[in-house]
């Protein structure tokens, strides 16, 4: 018996696989994410009786938030009611099996180590771009979590905006960035623009949407040098939607190229590329976590 029940929570669907010690995933299920928590208590033994007729030695659970040795999840997610209660306890009471809970961005590289484009590598960040930026930082093949479990929470790095004022990252450089930019500059409701309509409208040659562009890969790279020389790890990975656009690579190596071109300093050009694993990483990833804990490890 060595496949993994892992749980994937997210803000719209909860999503469910069992996963092999070979990162392989089978019997696929998903849910939409309830809205209150009693219907998300129903939904695990719901969840559980699906998952009767097959063998599997734990559960491993990706997670918004910051998940807790006590079993609570700090900071705050689109999920308010696992911040009210001890999810680690509840998972535990409901499937009667060991239990790890992990980090959702975490989860998503420890799936590149595991068997993605990280997989030879021993330091890695890892940034996950979409709405907001989130990330991780792997040190020696192992979740790097920090005094207050912010390691790789690169969303939040500052830098100066154009009239001099400071902002997180994650309103620079992030999919939301772009829509709320060219939103303002043609003065429109930000829920007319998506990030794929300004990426089309750039490419025929639309001003404002190419200005839109131009920013976020500029701040993009500029956010790359920085972790860069804060963490220097082995390779860089760019994961969440952006990272299936065919431009993104080039576009972000020539930036960075450019960059050390003209910056008096003889900086190293970081090694980018994007992640291996798309929709079901954070799935992959708890479920390696789990096999990697101390308690469940895989022998």
């Amino acid at each position: 018996m060595s496949d993994v029940l892992a749980i994937d929570i997210g803000g719209t669907n909860i999503k469910v696989g069992l996963v092999d010690n070979k990162s392989q995933l089978s019997q696929q299920q998903s849910y939409p994410t309830p809205t209150l928590f009693a219907d998300f208590t129903m939904l695990l033994n719901t969840i559980k009786q699906a998952y009767v007729p097959h063998d599997y030695r734990g559960v491993a659970v990706s997670s918004p938030g910051i998940p807790l040795s006590s079993g609570m999840i700090g900071a705050d997610s689109a999920v308010p009611y696992l911040h009210e209660h001890n999810i680690l306890n509840l998972f535990k009471r409901t499937f009667h099996l060991p239990v790890t809970i992990e980090n959702d961005a975490n989860c998503a590289a420890l799936a590149e180590i595991w068997s993605g484009n990280a997989r030879t590598e021993k330091n890695v960040a890892t940034l996950i771009i979409g709405t907001g930026i989130g990330g991780a930082i792997i040190q020696d093949r192992k979740i790097f979590h920090g005094n207050h479990h912010h390691a790789g929470d690169f969303g939040y790095m500052l830098f100066p905006t154009e009239t001099g004022e400071l902002s997180v990252f994650s309103r620079l450089a992030s999919t939301s960035s772009i829509i709320r930019y060219v939103a303002k500059k043609k003065a429109e409701p930000v829920s007319s623009w998506s990030g794929e309509k300004v990426f089309e409208l750039a490419k025929a040659k639309d001003p404002i949407c190419q200005e839109a562009i131009d920013r976020f890969y500029s701040m993009l790279s500029l956010g790359i040098y920085n972790i860069q020389y804060v963490y220097d790890p082995d390779v860089i990975l760019i994961g969440g939607g952006i990272s299936s656009r065919k431009e993104l690579l080039d576009e972000l190596r020539s930036r960075l190229i450019t960059i050390q071109t003209e910056t008096p300093e003889k900086l190293v050009v970081p090694k980018v590329m994007v992640c291996y694993h798309k929709n079901h990483a954070n799935l992959l990833g708890a479920a390696y976590h789990f096999m990697i804990s101390g308690e469940v490890t895989d022998k």
